[in-house]
């Protein structure tokens, strides 16, 4: 099981009513096929940036599931054979852990893969303390050179 959002945009010439009666109809399939249903939204009419289908604006509807990914052949073609429905967007859902923060680390590579350069960049790098006299007498040395 897999956790999918599904965000569609319903025809304005639809109800309020109508649109919600829609958007239960997909949670109901989703929950007949083993689903579970997840946070459902029913954001209202909005306005379009770009006419879809010559509308200007639509219903804007959200829903969160998890659901056997053998099941979505029949709910995608319950949405998208609907004529009701201007435009729809399925993602897959990733989930949020406690090691989410964490960058995966990679594979070392021996001295034959990888340069020296590379593994330098592995590498952080050590913060020296400088002191402002060897600024300067640096900088004179560089002056006095290019004169």
């Amino acid at each position: 099981m897999r956790n999918y959002q599904l965000t569609l945009i319903f025809s304005p010439i639809l109800s309020e009513q109508e649109a919600n009666d829609q958007m239960q109809q997909l949670a109901s399939l989703v929950q007949e096929k083993g689903g579970i249903l997840g946070e459902q939204q029913m954001l209202g009419k909005r306005p379009l940036l770009a006419p879809i289908k010559s509308q200007k604006e639509g219903f804007l509807a959200s829903l969160a599931f998890t659901v056997s990914p053998e099941y979505l052949g029949e709910l995608e073609a319950q949405y998208k054979g609907n004529s009701r429905v201007l435009r729809s967007l399925l993602a897959q859902r990733v989930r949020k852990s406690a090691k989410a923060g964490r960058v995966p680390q990679l594979k070392q590579q021996t001295e034959t893969e990888g340069t020296q350069e590379t593994q330098q960049q592995r590498e952080p790098r050590k913060e020296e303390k400088i002191d402002l006299k060897d600024i300067d007498e640096k900088l004179e040395e560089i002056f006095k050179e290019s004169k």
